[in-house]
């Protein structure tokens, strides 16, 4: 009884050890057009992570305990096959795959679809810019791009703003990115030649914009060279679509006031302070209110003189269409701020 037991562990044991074993897949990768080794190719059997590539010869081997399933190839630029893992020695000729090899990958001065961008880049469309009080396109990027940061220095008219995109990067020169308007680059900053500002930017019409990129990590903006260490604007204007003539005017009207002023005290209020200056340091009162011819106290509000209210307007009118051997896009704009 003992030997029979004896007998059936060692064959259950031979026959789970048999079970388990491992075998070696081997075999070599070529390409069908000019039948040369491929390395590089992913060998991999398909529901596991049983996987492996092949050399610089072609060659490839793989170990797995599977007795049935299937092994797939794949590499970019040819067509993925499958073939079943029945054989110990599997070779086979990859086709090219055309389609691939024929997409466009646009950079720099052309267009790409936005899910195949995989630098940092912010867009703005121009639908968001336009109908603002605003003189120039820059402002009214504050708060629309992330790591870009608009800043208007003060209130003097036609004054560009400091533009940066991801902060400082020079200590002695200009922050300024690099502004490219429908592939042309563009001056920037403050051009005037005398004490009155003058943007360079400001006499593009924020109407006329189709879409602002701004390309900010080195990836994006590496086409541009060193002109691009502080970032990319891209500027893309409207053009004339398919059909007849279009003829569009906007407008828009405004006015402005300065808010939140801090409330300053009336002639009577300013005599009291004074005086009780003068009295808690042991002199006479020596301020006194003023009447004018009428009788009357003069009690001046000094914003009224420094402040007024402003009035704003702004006119834009355009001519487009396209044909099929051409296209045309006519703009006027006018606008004044007080």
């Amino acid at each position: 009884m003992k030997k029979r037991l004896q007998s059936l562990f060692i064959m259950l044991f031979i026959a789970l050890s048999a079970f388990g074993q491992d075998r070696t897949i081997t075999g070599t990768v070529t390409g069908k057009d000019d039948g040369q080794p491929i390395p590089g190719v992913s060998v991999k059997i398909k529901g596991s992570n049983v996987g492996t590539t092949t050399g610089a010869d072609g060659k490839y081997a793989l170990k797995t305990s599977l007795k049935t399933g299937t092994i797939e190839f794949s590499s970019i630029g040819y067509l993925t096959q499958s073939r079943s893992l029945a054989s110990s020695s599997i070779n086979v000729t990859l086709d090219t795959d055309s389609k691939t090899l024929t997409d466009v990958v646009v950079t720099g001065y052309t267009t790409q679809s936005k899910r195949d961008v995989t630098g940092s880049i912010a867009s703005v469309s121009g639908e968001k810019l336009k109908n603002q009080p605003i003189q120039s396109f820059e402002q009214a990027l504050a708060g629309k791009a992330a790591g870009v940061n608009i800043i208007q220095p003060n209130g003097v008219l036609n004054n560009p703003p400091v533009f940066r995109v991801r902060g400082f990067n020079s200590i002695s020169l200009s922050s300024y990115p690099l502004v490219i308007v429908d592939g042309i680059p563009v001056f920037t900053g403050d051009q005037s030649g005398n004490s009155a500002a003058g943007n360079a930017l400001g006499d593009i019409n924020p109407a006329d914009i189709e879409s602002i990129d701004i390309l900010k990590d080195a990836a994006s903006s590496a086409i541009y060279g060193s002109r691009a260490a502080n970032g990319v604007v891209v500027i893309t204007t409207k053009k004339g679509k398919q059909g007849n003539t279009r003829v569009n005017y906007e407008a828009w009207v405004g006015s402005t006031k300065a808010q939140n002023l801090t409330p300053l005290l009336n002639a009577a209020e300013y005599v009291q302070i004074k005086n009780e200056a003068r009295t808690n340091i042991g002199l006479a009162p020596a301020f006194f209110l003023q009447t004018k011819s009428d009788g009357t106290q003069v009690d001046t509000d000094w914003y009224d003189y420094a402040y007024r209210t402003a009035t704003s307007q702004n006119h834009a009118l355009n001519f487009s269409g396209a044909t099929e051997k051409t296209s045309y896009y006519v703009s006027l704009g006018y606008s004044k701020q007080e």
